[in-house]
């Protein structure tokens, strides 16, 4: 196993995206009292939590908004390692991944640049819309608010049982290379597992808007791009995965969204068949 341990440390290398930004949103301790007094009950029952900006913010929530792509391209470009923390990123997917990654952090910086001056407009508008709930101390000085906002990626190696040499009884370390060996196999394990269950959930996705026959646009561009990506994140280089996906591809990525929303029902019907055999296909592979 520490032989196999070592060949993963070369193919993927673990990934963590951190975003940080200012929550315009404060919790009101004074007016969940008032609130909690008026209808005779507890602050137990609920808290008071103020918009600090206006709600017709757009800079502010832009920021939200190209975090928010950033952590869904972060997650689809990448496979589960731990929860809430690292994930796997393939070297075959290195450059692919820093690209959009590098494209999110210019956009970050430029959506934080527009809010940045328009700030003191914004708190000034806000002092008049919260009145009497306004409080200056809720919101940092213009100073500190660019110190607020961040966009990092940091890539580090895998553990690998074989590079463990720290200096223990030789009893200890070999029960924390055993460690290392397990915990990578069940993280392996996982990710594989990650990459089936996202083929299942497409192509159920699929079957089940043409079948229903409301196909959106996107329906046939977001199987094509699982498709395009998943053979960069095959971990374990699982032929199985590679026929799945060539013949997902050839099956349903043939089809045009358009074709299948128009009223061509025999259209249809031939795609939802495929859809569905091979979901009863995926399902089979995953153990049902």
């Amino acid at each position: 196993m520490e032989k196999n341990n070592g060949n993963l440390a070369t193919k993927a290398m673990l990934v963590d995206l951190s975003i940080r930004a200012w929550n315009a949103r404060k919790f009101d301790k004074k007016i969940t009292k008032e609130v909690a007094q008026r209808h005779g009950t507890t602050e137990k029952v609920g808290r008071y939590n103020k918009n600090l900006l206006p709600f017709d913010a757009a800079s502010y929530e832009a920021i939200w908004a190209v975090a928010g792509t950033a952590r869904g391209e972060h997650y689809e470009q990448t496979l589960p390692w731990a929860d809430d923390g690292p994930r796997i990123l393939p070297a075959a997917n290195y450059m692919g991944y820093m690209e959009k990654s590098r494209a999110r952090r210019r956009a970050f910086d430029a959506a934080v640049a527009t809010f940045l001056p328009e700030y003191p407009v914004l708190q000034a508008r806000a002092k008049d819309v919260l009145n009497s709930m306004y409080r200056a101390e809720d919101f940092p000085t213009g100073a500190d608010m660019k110190d607020r906002f961040e966009f990092s990626v940091k890539v580090f190696p895998l553990p690998s049982a074989e590079d463990f040499r720290v200096s223990l009884q030789s009893e200890e370390v070999n029960v924390i290379r055993e460690q290392i060996e397990r915990d990578t196999r069940e993280a392996v394990t996982a990710a594989m597992s990650d990459l089936w269950e996202r083929l299942y959930k497409a192509v159920s996705h699929f079957h089940e808007q043409v079948k229903g026959g409301v196909v959106k646009d996107a329906l046939i561009a977001n199987l094509r791009d699982l498709c395009e990506i998943l053979p960069r994140l095959n971990l374990t280089g699982d032929a199985r995965l590679d026929e799945m996906q060539r013949r997902i591809m050839d099956k349903l990525g043939a089809y045009d969204a358009e074709d299948l929303k128009k009223k061509n029902r025999r259209t249809r019907k031939q795609a939802a068949a495929e859809a569905e055999q091979i979901v009863k296909d995926l399902s089979a592979f995953m153990g049902g």
